[in-house]
């Protein structure tokens, strides 16, 4: 109780601090690189990093999510500098904004704005849901009572101090789950035989999951090539979601400078891979405490109440919901911008009126998410299929080309977005519901982005840009005059180096500690063969 109420209070004092729409929708366009890292990472990991990846890892599959994770995280690096920096110098307060003042488009805003709400409502559902069951964990209270609070504080904070308050409180959040994450670890290594000695007592686990110290993970009955490809695919889709979606790209808008969508990418980068991996390990150090759990997506969970003292354990549980409540805010409040600025486009008699009608709109999406969650509805998952990739496959040919072709017209960008998603979504249904074996290379997400790619490109024959779509486009690309000291480029190089540096030691640990020591085991067991 005490971090919701601490997540009230930033709220209250950040709304004070909104003065109008831009601070309302961009934090004022001044956010530093510690905040515009911290609202990345924390929307990006939510309950679903400790709860659900945890379960894919305790299942058998670390280094699957090792490898997803690095693909997934080169997003943050090359998002800020092929697409992020441009969208910025935009000066946009959302991004299907961005699309339809490149474009010179209604139409293609208003659909960017409806995928939006699409994709990331069944995002909001969830962390809702998720974060609801935490408390449940905490306060011993019933379900609804829970999904009414968490409510209650995403909703009343985000109406009231919208990007301001969002930030702050991921920024806050994430620092304190990554502590919480940090100081519960060791307790959990300790119980599981010590982390020098983890790969070899896994090993000799007879309740191992098959695969999981191999370079594939559990193939599931299935054949190496395909688990493999499993990640690659997977890893590739999220690069690119991280590269354009709302809630990721999206923030670059708030940056003070163009510097800082480099710097807080290179930071997201790193904590995407270091922190996840910390705690994947934590994940399947559970394996030898408690193997064969019934409710994997509990793992962290229990280790929290049964391992740990309990102190330590109720900050890592208060940790994951802060994850989940912070993730929540940024979700409502992308939602909730797009409907009342780009879907509904309404003309505001006054910069006053139109802030306060994007209060009402995030009202109203709140309540509406707070009765889906309460209803349970099993129709959830199945809109949670279809919105996990679905922005990247209807946006990411757009988004990269919006910025680079000179030959994309408004009807090829707008057939581009309609057919990556209906390729996606029809594809995904088929999928899904009827068995069709979409997988590998031809994913749902990838045939969305061919069928994408083509309409652009037959959309924009014999098309002529006009003057407006011609000198948007040749704008993003002029450097303003604030971003072109050496100094701050300097800094930027040092951000570079220290990815390249932890790439090495990460690399140098892996293949000291687990590569080197597990193919030794293996050696002593096929030796006396």
């Amino acid at each position: 109780m005490v971090s919701v109420l601490i997540y009230i209070l930033i709220g209250s004092y950040a709304g004070r601090k909104v003065k109008g729409v831009e601070d309302y929708y961009v934090s004022g366009r001044n956010a530093p690189t510690i905040l515009i890292t911290g609202t990345l990472f924390a929307s990006m990991l939510s309950t679903n990093g400790f709860m659900g990846d945890t379960a894919y890892c305790y299942g058998g599959n670390i280094t699957t999510m090792i490898l997803l994770n690095t693909l997934c995280a080169c997003g943050y690096i090359l998002g800020p500098l092929f697409f992020g920096r441009y969208i910025r110098r935009a000066k946009v307060n959302t991004m299907p904004s961005y699309f339809g003042q490149r474009f010179n488009s209604r139409r293609i805003r208003r659909f960017a704005g409806l995928t939006t709400i699409v994709s990331l409502a069944a995002y909001l559902l969830s962390v809702i849901q998720g974060t609801g069951i935490l408390m449940q964990t905490l306060l011993g209270y019933d379900r609804i009572t829970c999904l009414v609070i968490a409510w209650f504080c995403i909703t009343c904070f985000t109406m009231y101090s919208g990007s301001k308050g969002v930030i702050l409180t991921d920024t806050l959040m994430c620092i304190f789950f990554l502590i919480a994450t940090m100081v519960a670890g060791p307790y959990v290594f300790s119980a599981a035989g010590g982390l020098g000695d983890l790969v070899a007592n896994l090993a000799a686990n007879p309740n191992t999951p098959e695969g999981l110290l191999d370079y594939h993970g559990n193939t599931g009955g299935g054949s190496v090539f395909d688990i493999v490809w499993y990640a690659v695919t997977m890893g590739i889709i999220w690069l690119i979601a991280v590269s354009v979606s709302p809630w990721q790209a999206g923030r670059n808008l708030m940056a003070r400078n163009e510097h800082v969508t480099f710097r807080s990418g290179a930071v997201s980068c790193l904590l995407t891979i270091f922190f996840l991996f910390y705690l994947y390990v934590m994940a399947i150090s559970m394996i030898q405490i408690n193997p064969g759990m019934a409710q994997p997506e509990q793992v962290i969970i229990w280790a929290a109440t049964e391992v740990m003292p309990k102190f330590i354990g109720v900050l890592l549980l208060t940790g994951i919901m802060t994850a989940g409540l912070s993730s929540a805010s940024t979700f409502l409040s992308v939602i909730s911008f797009s409907l009342s600025s780009d879907v509904l486009d309404l003309d505001f008699k006054s910069e006053a009126s139109h802030l306060n009608f994007t209060r009402i709109m995030v009202l109203v999406v709140g309540v509406v998410a707070l009765v889906l969650a309460c209803l349970n509805l099993s129709t959830i998952r199945i809109i949670t299929w279809f919105a996990s990739t679905i922005l990247a496959a209807s946006w990411g040919y757009v988004a990269f080309a919006s910025i680079w072709s000179r030959k994309l017209t408004e009807r090829g960008a707008y057939y581009a977005m309609v057919g990556g998603f209906a390729g996606y979504f029809v594809c995904k249904l088929l999928k899904e519901l009827a068995g069709v074996p979409f997988n590998n290379i031809f994913d749902p997400f990838f045939i969305g982005v061919v069928v994408s790619v083509v309409l652009g490109i037959l959309g924009s024959r014999g098309q002529t840009r006009s003057r407006e779509e011609t000198e948007f486009q040749a704008g993003l690309h002029v450097i303003p005059r604030g971003e072109t000291l050496v100094a701050d480029y300097r800094r930027d190089r040092i951000y570079g180096w220290l990815l390249v540096f932890a790439g090495v030691a990460l690399s140098t640990f892996l293949i000291i500690n687990w590569a080197l020591p597990y193919n030794a085991i293996l050696g002593r067991e096929v030796l006396p063969f």
